[in-house]
């Protein structure tokens, strides 16, 4: 018994399993791999013992997607035996990538990016880049590296935006030979929110609990708590075919506190504020919170639902 993949990969190494049971005298075994290239002996053995063995060896390179004849065999005093079967040996390409370390910039920061080619087992594979351009939103090159190499690790690139620099989509294109590789990313004036809220509430709830616990917490973006005061406001919706009317309002309640040392303040809702005018009300809770930042009076706001 022979078993190989039938699928090999062209220049990689490969296996194939043997088993000889019960050979009832000596016998000559011969496994060969017949491709355009030539014949490849993998196996030439002499054996009257019973045996069991996986051998390893080399697939040819330099091969296009070529089936190949497997040839085992067996022959012995008085007996011969002599199977073909047929395996596909593929080319595989290595795959290369382009990463860029965020997808948006501000006109004058610095684009920073990499290169990496992997082979079929995912490690880093060397490789020449012929091109490497980087053009903006109008297709003009601003930028380019010409034979560039990975020497078996990964390409560490970068690139200073001009502080004037065009607002728009910019293209990272790597050229290997015919193939082309393209990574985008955005150039544009934002502004980060100077702080965010963050609502830490259950996502459902019965009608049979007393109450609601909902934490409400303010953190600028580098991680430090708000000073400042928070307000809560948990409402019970009407039906969107409802009209508010004096008579007709949803039930609400709001509450406001000042926010503790971490930035974060605790609230208490009574289930029993929520039980009134049931058939014009919905089977949910809305719940928005705001914080107002104490030195410059500027408020953020965060809403969620609870079902």
């Amino acid at each position: 018994m022979v078993a190989i993949p039938a699928v090999l990969e062209a220049g990689a190494e490969s296996r194939f399993s043997v088993s000889l049971m019960k050979p009832s005298r000596n016998m000559v075994m011969t496994i060969t791999l017949r491709t355009k290239q030539g014949t490849l002996t993998l196996l030439h053995k002499i054996r009257c013992l019973e045996f069991h063995n996986v051998f390893k060896f080399q697939v040819p390179s330099g091969l296009k997607d070529e089936v190949a004849d497997f040839e085992v065999e067996l022959r012995g005093a008085k007996f011969y035996s002599k199977e073909v079967r047929k395996v596909m040996i593929r080319t595989y390409e290595p795959m290369t990538f382009v990463q860029t370390d965020k997808p948006i910039y501000l006109p004058g920061q610095t684009v920073k990016f990499r290169v990496v080619t992997i082979d079929t087992k995912f490690r880093p594979a060397t490789q020449l880049y012929d091109i490497i351009d980087l053009e903006d939103p109008n297709s003009n090159k601003i930028g380019q590296w010409l034979k560039e190499t990975s020497n078996g690790e990964i390409l560490q690139l970068s690139f200073s935006l001009n502080a004037e620099a065009r607002e728009g989509i910019y293209n990272i294109i790597v050229s290997i030979g015919k193939n082309k590789i393209y990574r985008n990313f955005k150039v544009e004036k934002y502004v980060l929110p100077k702080f965010e809220v963050n609502i830490k509430a259950p996502d459902k709830v019965s009608i049979g609990q007393e109450e609601i616990e909902v934490k409400v917490c303010a953190q600028y973006t580098y991680k430090q708590s708000v000073p400042g005061l928070i307000t809560a406001e948990m409402c019970r919706p009407l039906y969107r075919y409802i009209r508010e009317t004096e008579d007709i309002k949803p039930p609400c309640f709001v509450e406001t506190m000042e926010a503790d040392e971490s930035g974060c303040a605790t609230f208490f809702f009574e289930m029993s504020t929520f039980k009134k005018i049931v058939k014009v009300v919905q089977a949910s809770l809305l719940l928005s919170a705001k914080v107002e930042e104490e030195e410059t009076g500027k408020t953020m706001t965060s809403t969620t639902l609870i079902f």
